[in-house]
């Protein structure tokens, strides 16, 4: 802990400066870090951790994730299923409104949801609304419309690309693009199974039986939007009749949620407040007035902010002592090791027994807590044919991506650069994580299969180190791309440059970007190797696997083989559980033995920062369902 010891007054002075004293807000209830800046409160748009924990405050879905990882019901007072398990109807609580007072009706559910499978307005999670029965067709209708009237002259070739059908082509072309999105109205509404009986009853036909959908419907991106809040920021390209909303209606003063919170507050690289609304339907059961996240990005600051009583929750400590942390709290647990044992054999949760302990020695701590979570740390690679910039892609080739995933020395890096004891990553979905299935075995750590899988790909060592092809081209220098604001992504990074220089003779080198332009630059495909992460949105070997289905919102990698697309297909139809997990199982080793177009490194282990006994209401699920409403102080 030497190196984040400082004298009182400077660390004053750096809380001071974070935490920003010229606001003249009381401290909220609970605040707690946030590692970059919120992408977007859009709940159709937005797929990362915070920006999801953050919706969580401001939207409520129709049923939501206890801390135990079952499902509970949120807007949606109860439900039932058709014995075929195809037609689920959902009634809404009577008592639900807007954070402005409006009432929720089930109308804003299927707004919300139509908005997320439009092109026009879709996001990451778009692909999340085709278990919904002709929503797939529609977006697709609706894609090839919109490409129709900006480029009349591609109607042959969308034809002949299966999209639309020629008639169908032709009658979009002889109408205006205003006719065509009125149409898209009807066409959702005929075709799409949602249906609003009455302002409090919602009915989903799905396309085929899906076991897990409860879960499912509890992801953010189902949540239900303000419609006239949206509608006002809403305009109609003349020429297209594609959609065109200003993301400023997710900002304060404009954004209306239905959630047990209210954002007051969102400054740009700063912070972001939640007040307590008044309209929520639960609103005496929500523990906390006001919730703050602030944006620290250097975590040498923020464990400084947590130790200055400024933060109350640190949800990812990522400072280069946080293995010198950890040995603190094992130390403190090796010394209570038989109290803690015996009040976990009785029941008692882990927080409980650590309040009720002695306060820490020296060399001691017990607001550290190391929780395994349904995540997997991994590098993506870029499979197109070209590279961003019109390069030949050496990566297209599978080969070359085994041979780098091989050269991988994952025990290394868990041990020398994560080191939160993490466990090297065979796989995507976590190993014994989801009852019941059981995944592949992943890749080892193999130079010398590496090296003899570059070789097949004709990318030859030379006598001067260099790897050539048949045309005599040096192979390109990989850039990994990373996020800056962690240090363990630039480590890992940089364990990869070393590796792969040195197993493989390839040139490489590293690159970090600030949070939003490494996005944007994923997103794009505007990258060779990527840093990446993924944690499960709902307990099924499906919500690692889907992600790279050809076309999913979530691939950016250009990744496509019909094999494992069928697969996915395959196993969406099979109703025998057992049989079902063993062709997911077939679809994710063909990702992690053969195409990788991913490259998994270590499960994720996730280090909190909090007082236990005084911070309440976080669970120690592996989901990590951290839900605001929940939190709470209990101050001694």
């Amino acid at each position: 802990m030497a190196k984040i010891c400082i004298p009182l007054l400077l660390l004053a002075a750096l809380v001071a400066v974070v935490i920003g004293f010229e606001d003249r807000r009381p401290r909220a209830d609970f605040v707690y870090v946030h590692m970059s800046d919120l992408f977007t409160l859009d709940p159709q748009k937005m797929s990362y951790q915070h920006d999801l924990r953050m919706a969580k405050a401001i939207y409520e879905p129709l049923v939501a994730i206890d801390p135990r990882g079952g499902v509970v019901p949120a807007a949606a007072e109860s439900w039932e299923v058709s014995d075929d398990d195809l037609r689920w109807t959902f009634r809404l609580r009577d008592d639900l409104r807007f954070t402005n007072g409006d009432p929720v009706t089930s109308e804003d559910f299927k707004y919300a949801w139509r908005r997320g499978l439009l092109p026009d307005s879709a996001g990451p999670y778009s692909s999340f609304f085709w278990v919904i029965k002709g929503a797939e067709p529609f977006a697709t209708w609706r894609e090839a419309a919109l490409a129709l009237h900006a480029d009349p002259d591609s109607r042959d070739e969308i034809v002949a690309g299966g999209r639309i059908d020629p008639a169908e082509a032709d009658r979009i072309l002889a109408e205006t693009p205003e006719e065509t999105l009125q149409r898209t109205w009807r066409r959702f509404d005929e075709t799409v199974g949602v249906e609003t009986p009455d302002d409090r009853t919602i009915v989903i036909e799905l396309e085929r039986p899906l076991a897990y959908l409860l879960d499912y419907v509890a992801f953010m991106t189902w949540s239900p939007v303000h419609r006239p809040t949206l509608e006002a920021a809403t305009t109609v390209d003349a020429a297209t009749g594609r959609l065109r909303e200003d993301p400023a209606w997710a900002k304060p003063g404009r954004l209306v949620g239905n959630g047990p919170y209210e954002l007051v507050r969102w400054r740009y690289q700063r912070d972001c407040r939640i007040e307590r609304s008044r309209h929520y339907w639960n609103r005496d059961a929500v523990p906390l007035d006001t919730i703050e996240a602030v944006v620290i990005e250097d975590p040498n600051t923020a464990i400084m902010a947590f130790l200055a009583g400024e933060v109350d929750w640190m949800p990812d400590v990522t400072a280069e002592q946080k293995s010198d942390l950890l040995a603190q709290r094992q130390a403190y647990d090796e010394r209570h090791a038989d109290t803690i044992a015996q009040g976990l054999a009785a029941g008692e949760s882990i927080d409980d027994i650590l309040a009720a302990l002695p306060a820490p020695e020296a060399g001691e701590r017990r607001n550290l807590h190391a929780l395994d979570a349904f995540g997997t740390d991994y590098f993506q690679v870029f499979c197109g044919p070209e590279l961003f910039d019109g390069r030949p892609n050496p990566m297209s080739d599978p080969r070359v991506r085994r041979a780098l995933a091989l050269a991988i020395d994952k025990q290394a890096i868990s041990e020398r650069v994560t080191k939160v004891g993490e466990n090297p990553a065979p796989t995507l979905v976590p190993p014994e994580s989801v009852p019941g299935y059981t995944g592949p075995e992943g890749l080892p750590f193999d130079p010398e299969r590496a090296r003899a899988e570059l070789d097949a790909a004709g990318w030859i060592r030379g006598d001067d180190g260099v790897r050539r092809n048949a045309e005599g081209d040096a192979f390109p220098t990989i850039e990994i791309l990373y996020s800056t604001g962690s240090p363990r992504y630039r480590g890992n990074s940089l364990a990869l440059r070393d590796m792969w220089r040195r197993e493989l003779s390839i040139p490489t080198e590293i690159r970090g970007r600030p949070g939003k332009d490494y996005r944007e630059k994923v997103e794009k495909g505007e990258y060779m190797v990527s840093r990446g992460g993924w944690f499960g949105d709902y307990g099924d070997p499906t919500t690692f696997l889907d992600m790279h289905r050809t076309g999913d919102s979530n691939n950016h990698r250009d990744y496509s083989n019909p094999a494992f697309d069928r697969l996915l297909e395959q196993a969406a139809v099979e109703n025998d559980p057992a049989k079902r997990f063993e062709i997911l199982a077939e679809a994710e080793r063909i990702v992690v033995e053969e195409d990788l177009p991913v490259i998994p490194i270590v499960t994720y282990k996730t280090l909190y920062m909090y007082e236990p006994g005084r911070v309440r209401g976080i669970t120690h699920h592996p989901r990590l369902e951290q839900h605001p409403a929940r939190w709470r102080i209990e101050e001694n």
